[in-house]
């Protein structure tokens, strides 16, 4: 179960090694003209400006809401990694102790995986 864990969390980093090597091969993605590279960009820019805008609460709410917003995905993933760690010690079915399981490796990877992706890129 730990290997499992492992794997997952490494998962990312094998994806973006992935992706480094077809982009080393291929020659990636290069614009032609200044005028090709401004619009990259721009898309870039305009991806960018769409997830600042889902995060967005119109309005000026409390800071502890805000602070609630940006922590509850790392909230929730604790909450599945300590449940599914839990189902290992209560008297439940072996298929369900697996998925708890799989699931608290998903919320690991999840927590941890770009982590390790970011401090191998340096």
């Amino acid at each position: 179960m730990i290997l499992e864990t492992i794997i997952g969390a490494l998962v990312p980093v094998g994806i973006d090694g992935i992706k480094s090597l077809i982009g080393m091969f291929t020659g990636g993605v290069k614009p032609i003209s200044v005028d090709e590279q401004i619009k990259l960009d721009n898309n870039e820019i305009n991806k960018l400006q769409a997830l600042a805008q889902l995060d967005n609460p119109y309005g000026s709410p409390s800071q502890w809401v805000v602070d609630l917003r940006a922590s509850s995905r790392y909230l929730g993933a604790l909450f599945v990694i300590i449940v599914g760690i839990a189902t290992l010690f209560l008297p439940v079915a072996p298929e369900i102790q697996r998925i708890g399981i799989e699931a608290a490796n998903i919320a690991f990877g999840f927590l941890f995986g770009t982590r390790i992706m970011a401090n191998l890129k340096k």
